[in-house]
């Protein structure tokens, strides 16, 4: 008879396979209206981590009743964590951190997500279903991209942009759904090498699937026009070429080779579609040019060797960046200006080690290297197939960030690799943990849930008040979870400070207004608040101030239309005709002031 710890193990992996399961199927297909943005201001997301605080609550709910089953690879991810959070402690350069702990805490999240996974009695069948979970989300978004390029209309409730045609799935961006659908192609590929061929009907079922994935993502490749997609699947692709190799001459499937025919007619029907819809076509010139990346890489370079040991601060990348570029740019002749709003050097080692020096380079290091020990325990051809298959992702962190655009990215590497793990990694068994420690995890478990519901329902919110033409401040006010929209809430209520004071020539108030875009410009450079801020200086009286901060605006953006003679000339003259009878509403436009605050999405997307 079984022992009952392992029958409730077994019940806890089915369990969680059906969370994963619905996750793949309806959670990460998330669409609600929303202001645009990376992170938990896409509502998907948030749907995502509260899919993410169920099964961590699931797995780890009774984990103090007996020993934690884990790894040894799991145990190493743990300490380079503990060295990524050592920047934290930094006394020097740490004043905008908290604006770095949402990627730390998604960070956490995922270890602990992980060690839930752990707790679950999957055996290889139940680890095989984890995958074919992966494979039907990308199914989904597959399915999501091809109607939105072949059928939806315009004005659509989807709100996609029929004229530009990029059938970015949910994601809302070419590159992120290309990485997405590249991993699962090459996942699919990997499944049908390994797929027991008894029962046979159900091998067929299976093989058309892989095949539609296979046809159907290679359509998607073409016609997403992604560099970074397209280079993820040939590399991709091409470290499964020895595992297809062994395959054939053992199987010589030709079932497999007219399947893997498919991806080059699927490319020819996406060339086809490119030609055939009316939408936005990029130049090959994309394969020629760096878009930008190679000024980003070439100053990021700078920026880190000039402070190679603690960097410049967790949360400060956006603000160093940009002043420093514009203190290089003002010593090098010929130097042009970068775009405004990026928030990420389009490169993850670049990121961490400019803002936090060596020891993040050395936690991220140590992770690869655990990665690597662990691929050194698999069989060569199995081994290279799997780096195949993270491949995509990889590449796509090191030319942008879809960590932090994307939850199903996270949570795809989290589970590749946790299969990886069970199968050939290195067990551990620790002590139970003590009683007292399980309230911790169902409170951070059982939070995580909170506060994603109520951030879908407060993005919902502040989506209506933004694209509401008769906002009133009474709505910015029932906001109930500001916390995942804090920049944004912060500078709508600021704006109507600013808008009141203007009307009522309060001159405190416009002091106060431009004390607090002073310290916003610290961690969120925007030349719009510095516009505002200017504006607010000059009715205040305070020439000197106003003038020292729009040098500094127009020395970090040279190329900004707002910041330019006649723009500011047209606002100082519109300013003088403000008068107290005029309604707050109507000074947007009157000046106008800037009030629709840009996420920093990145400006080599």
């Amino acid at each position: 008879m079984m022992y009952q710890p392992l029958l409730q193990q077994e019940r806890l992996a089915k369990i969680m396979l059906v969370c994963v399961a619905c996750y793949a199927l309806l959670g990460m297909h998330l669409y609600l209206p929303h202001l645009f943005g990376i992170g938990l201001q896409l509502p998907f997301n948030m749907a995502g981590w509260l899919f993410v605080g169920l099964m961590t609550a699931i797995g780890l709910w009774h984990w103090h009743r007996r020993r934690l089953l884990t790894s040894r690879f799991w145990l190493g991810v743990v300490a380079a964590s503990a060295v990524l959070w050592l920047p934290f402690l930094y006394p020097h350069n740490n004043s905008v951190a908290g604006h770095a702990l949402p990627r730390m805490l998604g960070l956490t999240g995922g270890l602990l997500f992980y060690l839930a996974l752990q707790q679950c009695r999957f055996n290889g069948r139940g680890r095989r279903y984890l995958l074919y979970c992966l494979l039907l989300a990308v199914s989904v978004e597959i399915l999501l991209g091809m109607v939105q390029f072949f059928l939806l209309e315009p004005d659509n409730w989807f709100g996609y942009n029929t004229e530009v045609r990029s059938p970015y799935g949910i994601f809302q961006h070419r590159n992120v759904m290309a990485s997405f659908v590249v991993t699962g192609m090459v996942l699919a590929v990997y499944l049908w090498l390994n797929e027991a061929k008894s029962p046979w009907r159900p091998f067929l079922l299976k093989s058309a699937w892989f095949a539609a994935v296979l046809g159907a993502g290679a359509v998607q490749v073409v016609l997403l026009q992604s560099r970074a997609g397209q280079l993820g699947l040939l590399l991709g692709l091409g470290l499964l070429l020895p595992l297809v190799w062994q395959t054939l001459i053992k199987t010589r499937s030709k079932r497999l080779l007219a399947s893997l025919a498919l991806i080059p007619l699927g490319i020819l029907v996406g060339v086809f579609g490119l030609e055939a819809f009316e939408m936005s076509k990029r130049s090959l010139n994309i394969y020629t040019q760096a878009d930008g990346r190679f000024d980003i890489y070439a100053h990021g370079l700078r920026m880190w060797l000039e402070r190679p040991w603690f960097g410049y601060g967790y949360g400060s990348f956006e603000s160093s960046f940009y002043q420093t570029y514009a203190l290089w740019r003002e010593q090098t002749p010929g130097a042009e200006a970068l775009f405004t709003e990026m928030g990420h050097p389009h490169n993850e080692f670049l990121f961490w080690a400019i803002e936090g020096g060596l020891l993040p380079l050395l936690g991220l290091g140590l992770i690869t290297v655990l990665v690597l020990r662990l691929l050194h325990r698999v069989p060569f051809a199995q081994a290279l197939a799997w780096v195949g298959i993270l491949t995509p992702i990889f590449i796509h962190s090191q030319t942008e960030f879809p960590f932090y655009h994307s939850l199903p990215h996270w949570f795809m590497v989290l589970v590749l690799i946790f299969v990886i793990d069970a199968e050939y990694g290195q067990r551990r068994l620790l002590p139970a943990p003590p009683a007292w420690s399980r309230w911790p995890v169902r409170a951070w478990a059982i939070g995580l849930m909170l506060f994603m519901a109520s951030g879908l329902y407060a993005g919902q919110q502040l989506t209506r008040y933004a694209q509401h033409e008769g906002r009133v401040e009474a709505e910015l006010k029932a906001v109930v979870n500001p916390l995942i929209w804090y920049d944004r809430v912060a500078f709508y209520r600021h704006h109507w400070q600013l808008k009141k004071a203007l009307l009522a020539s309060d001159r405190a108030q416009l002091l106060d207004y431009a004390s607090w875009a002073r310290r916003f410009l610290t961690h969120t450079p925007r030349a719009g608040i510095y516009y505002n801020a200017y504006l607010a200086l000059t009715a205040a009286r305070a020439p000197e101030q106003a003038e020292q901060l729009l040098a500094e605006a127009r020395r970090l953006y040279p190329n900004v239309q707002l910041l330019r003679a006649a723009s500011i000339k047209r606002a100082r003259e519109r300013l003088e005709q403000v008068s107290a009878e005029m309604l707050p509403a109507e000074l947007n436009d009157f000046i106008p002031l800037y009030d629709n605050l840009r996420p920093a999405i990145g400006g080599a997307y």
